[in-house]
């Protein structure tokens, strides 16, 4: 079992800022995946040991990464776009679980984007 699916398996395979697990289908058909991410960036030194590593989902992920940002969102990824989206995110991880599927939803949809639910790590 690789370092990654390691912390994976020990944070449940539930998102550790969101709370989302992997798999959970929203009603909109939005299939939460569940990723590794590490705590000090891999491009900056930090290393895949289970203590430099987090779980989160594919959205918290997204938004918590810069790097992530045009590759979620494309051209749309920028700072500016980005400081409303954050916002945005913030009043999702205060909200009950209708409310976050109908934020959530609306942050992909702002962005003309399926989220990704397959072959990424």
């Amino acid at each position: 079992m690789s370092t990654k699916q390691r912390r994976k398996q020990i944070d449940g395979c539930q998102c550790q800022i969101c709370g989302d697990s992997h798999g959970k289908i929203y009603p909109s058909g939005v299939i939460v995946e569940i990723q590794a991410h590490h705590i000090i960036p891999f491009s900056k030194g930090g290393e895949t040991k289970l203590n430099n590593l987090i779980t989160l989902c594919d959205l918290c992920h997204a938004v918590v990464s810069p790097q992530r940002w045009k590759e979620y969102f494309g051209e749309a990824g920028t700072v500016q776009n980005m400081e409303s989206i954050c916002v945005e995110f913030n009043e999702y991880l205060t909200s009950d679980t209708e409310k976050r599927e109908k934020i959530k939803k609306r942050i992909w949809d702002q962005f003309q984007i399926e989220p990704k639910n397959k072959d990424h790590k």
